[in-house]
């Protein structure tokens, strides 16, 4: 079988990057980029193709993926996900305009397949603005004519992840751990390599017009998750739980600085419920689901 061209938008983010490890030698990869010399230091020794193109701007795109035949959109703005409207760094804008510019661009250039990295609580009907984004972002999807595939992950994490490694330093240095809310929220972590499995089969042609939820094997509260990554890292702290109130009014506050380092939606990333019905997943793409006691390995101390 011929290797696909594979252009994909957000390549050099963590998940994106994991993708484009993930496909190797089974496409041609080419990266969809701002920011060209960085991005080909952080994917140095892929065999990757980088181009310059920015996912919201259609007539970029359009160029960039001039003989794909697949594009992948695992686009994130920069401080996901805290929003930053005065810089156009929006769900809005990357999540749901960066895919309606794509599926344009697709149709133009005549690429089949377009394969979005969505969200698990993606809907757009919620008051949410990202998960209305990205719910919005599947419509179009599935109403463009093309085809597709969508992913719904939870938690993503991995070695240099932003969440994990946020939240394992503030288990090391801090004397207590604040937990937003009850702590009973649900997540189900995903191992990025699995994601980045799931989608290198999917631009092989597994998953066609389904969209497919991805966690890990099984669900587990945010308090649990917090004290497994203790656990792991050696770094048992006393856990308080912080009312969901408050964490709305430092929300608001961090909303008001020039650059936010808060807000009141990503308040609401961290208290969703986002269990995940794997079976689907699973059925299709046979895959193996690590549990994240092995796959958060990395946070174990250096010997």
């Amino acid at each position: 079988m011929e290797r696909p061209t594979v252009a994909i938008a957000g390549g050099s983010g963590f998940i994106g990057r994991a993708i484009v490890r993930r496909l190797g030698d089974a496409a041609r990869v080419r990266v969809l980029t701002r920011n060209l010399d960085a991005v080909r230091a952080r994917l140095a020794g892929t065999g990757a193709e980088f181009v310059r193109a920015d996912v919201t701007d259609a007539a970029s795109l359009e160029a960039a993926m001039a003989g794909a035949q697949v594009a992948i959109n695992a686009a994130q703005f920069d401080g996901y996900p805290i929003e930053n409207p005065g810089s156009g760094l929006t769900f809005e804008r990357v999540d749901y305009g960066g895919t309606v510019a794509m599926i344009a661009a697709a149709r133009k250039t005549g690429a089949r397949r377009i394969i979005y990295i969505s969200g698990a609580a993606a809907d757009e009907q919620s008051r949410q603005p990202g998960f209305r984004a990205k719910g919005r972002a599947e419509h179009a999807l599935r109403d463009s004519g093309l085809e597709f595939t969508i992913f719904r992950p939870a938690l993503v994490y991995g070695a240099d992840d932003r969440v994990t490694n946020l939240l394992a330093r503030a288990i090391k240095y801090a004397p207590v751990f604040a937990i937003p809310g009850t702590g009973r929220q649900v997540v189900q972590p995903v191992l990025v390599d699995d994601l980045a499995a799931c989608v290198a089969m999917a631009v092989m042609g597994r998953g066609r017009n389904a969209t497919f939820a991805i966690g890990g094997p099984e669900p587990m509260s945010f308090e649990e998750l917090i004290r497994l990554m203790m656990e792991l890292s050696e770094h048992r702290r006393p856990i308080v739980h912080v009312p969901e109130v408050l964490m709305r009014l430092a929300g608001r506050l961090g909303e008001m600085l020039p650059t936010p380092v808060f807000s009141r939606d990503a308040v609401d990333f961290l208290v969703a419920d986002n269990p995940c019905d794997t079976g689907p997943l699973v059925a299709e793409f046979g895959i193996h689901l690590t549990p994240p006691r092995i796959g958060m390995a990395y946070l174990k101390p250096k010997a």
